[in-house]
């Protein structure tokens, strides 16, 4: 009797190790299946929803991503895009703003932003968007560009020229960025030097019919 006690205590000890080991493995491939499959769905869900976007149904676009029940930032950026294209600028901005509460640093997502509030006219918080990329991207050509091209039409051409000051250093040839430096200098009646940003306007596009006729005034 004492025998068989032991023998069974034995094989006790060999094999709960093992059983355990079979158990854990099981429950390792079952969490891993459980997350293959999870991530498909969401890969099927964003390839519907571009193909809904390609078709130009945006409710369904919209529509295959929100039925994940599922909160991320690429879900939330891409949301923000499908509202925006949909018309419904309001839920955009609400996405736009998620996104950015989930990434802090996203740039691509204030850009992302500024086209709802751009839509809805609200240009004080577009101008604030703006300079809140610059503060994370202080040479950041487009919001340079964009942030000068909203004080310019404020009248603002020292604030305007700032900004653009940048983008020229960067991208001397760039075209809009010397046209519109063209136009600060023409407001502050300093044609000479708007001369010299035309023409470089021009040599980048001897077609631009604006520049052509912005320089043809100031050499009359």
């Amino acid at each position: 009797m004492s025998r068989t006690f032991c023998f069974t205590t034995f094989q006790s000890t060999i094999f709960a190790p093992n059983l355990l080991m079979k158990k854990a493995i099981i429950i390792i491939f079952t969490i891993v299946a459980v997350s293959i499959n999870g991530q498909s769905n969401i890969e099927k869900a964003f390839s519907k929803s571009y193909a809904f976007e390609y078709n130009i149904e945006y409710s369904k676009a919209i529509s295959a991503l929100v039925e994940l029940n599922t909160d991320s930032y690429p879900i939330d950026f891409r949301l923000g895009w499908l509202y925006y294209l949909n018309k419904d600028y309001i839920k955009s901005e609400q996405f736009y703003k998620k996104a950015i509460a989930r990434e802090p640093s996203s740039i691509e997502a204030r850009f992302g932003l500024v086209l709802p509030m751009s839509a809805l006219g609200d240009w004080s918080n577009v101008l604030n968007v703006y300079l809140e990329i610059l503060k994370i991207d202080p040479n950041n050509s487009v919001a340079n560009y964009r942030t000068a091209l909203i004080y310019f039409n404020r009248k603002d051409y020292i604030n305007s020229a700032k900004y653009l000051t940048k983008v020229i250093k960067l991208y001397p040839f760039d075209y809009d960025s010397n046209l519109l430096y063209a136009k600060i200098k023409l407001a502050e009646n300093k044609s000479n030097e708007a001369a010299l940003y035309l023409e470089k306007a021009i040599q980048y596009n001897p077609q631009s019919e604006e520049a052509i006729a912005l320089l043809k005034n100031i050499k009359k």
